[in-house]
């Protein structure tokens, strides 16, 4: 079957992915989505910020070019973040409407997604997309883009101006999620709080994250952080925090209890950093969505840490990055 089906692939720009840090989760979520949405999948590429995402593209699209390449990560206003730049490099001619669409679907619920600088273009009959690097964002990206994917990727190909091919609106959510608690305090943080807080008869599961100060980062030994936040960084928590128990209890019917408290301040090493707990009426609905969670708050929330190394240097780094 998938002989018919436009073909499709994705690059992650991940530097601490690539390089086996931690788990990349943003390109299974693109392959997922495009998967049951009608394509089908024949790369998944994660590989380091700035040249190596040229490099990724030039060879996708070098021979026997996909319909559509999807980019995940390196969009925002880090030094590192060259993904808009890399994708110039390749595309021969930019699509503004579908970048502008993928922001405008985002920025009402976190307003930082205003900062992207993602973009979107051809190169031959090849739509590539840019995208955020979180793994929530990822699909609400595509979720986005729904609407005129298909119709894009048939007009490429050399098809009509009918919208026959547009993807068709999706079904009403099933389950429901509650968001209780989201915020940002400068007093230590009680996970046993939240536990209390979500927990009630109606739920068998509670999944608990706590996010602690280690002592070192990349070779180097940590002394200390000083965390900074936006004054909006609640309110953008809670919406990533309704975004993800939303969408969790859409894919599993499941019932959502959400809270997730974020400090900031100076801590030392083995403080309690951030927390989190999801209760659900069955385990798999809260462990996704604790995991999810974390991921797309440490993406999006405009939180800022200053780092001292035993070395006696500093450095502004994204907040759980």
């Amino acid at each position: 079957m998938s002989g018919h089906l436009p073909r499709a692939a994705v690059v992650v720009a991940s530097d601490r992915a690539s390089a086996g840090l931690y788990e990349d989760r943003s390109g299974p979520a693109a392959r997922a989505w495009l998967e049951a949405h009608g394509f089908a999948v024949t790369a998944v590429r994660v590989v380091p910020d700035g040249d190596p995402v040229r490099a990724a593209l030039a060879d996708l699209l070098h021979a026997d070019a996909p319909a559509l390449v999807v980019t995940s990560g390196g969009t925002g206003l880090a030094p590192t973040d060259r993904t808009p730049e890399a994708t110039r490099a390749v595309v021969d001619r930019e699509v503004p409407g579908l970048a502008e669409l993928v922001r405008a679907a985002s920025v009402a619920a976190v307003p930082a997604a205003a900062l992207s600088r993602a973009i979107a273009g051809v190169a031959g009959r090849t739509l590539v997309v840019n995208l955020p690097g979180s793994p929530g964002a990822v699909t609400d990206g595509l979720d986005a883009l729904a609407p005129v994917l298909h119709h894009a990727v048939s007009q490429l190909a050399g098809g009509d101006h009918h919208h026959g091919d547009a993807e068709p609106a999706h079904a009403a959510p099933s389950g429901d999620a509650a968001v209780l608690l989201a915020d940002v305090v400068d007093t230590p943080l009680d996970l046993d709080a939240l536990v209390t807080l979500v927990r009630d008869d109606r739920c068998g599961a509670v999944a608990t994250f706590t996010g602690y100060v280690r002592d070192h980062d990349e070779g180097r030994g940590v002394t200390a952080l000083a965390y900074e936040a936006h004054p909006d960084a609640a309110t953008v928590l809670e919406a990533v925090a309704r975004r993800v128990g939303e969408r969790v209890a859409a894919a599993t019917g499941d019932r959502l209890r959400v809270a997730v408290v974020h400090r900031v301040g100076l801590l030392a090493v083995g403080d309690v950093a951030v927390v989190a707990a999801v209760a659900s009426g069955h385990r798999r609905a809260s462990f996704a969505a604790v995991a999810d969670l974390v991921d797309e708050l440490k993406a999006e929330v405009p939180i800022w840490k200053e780092q001292g190394f035993t070395d006696g240097t500093t450095e502004w780094v994204g907040a759980l990055g």
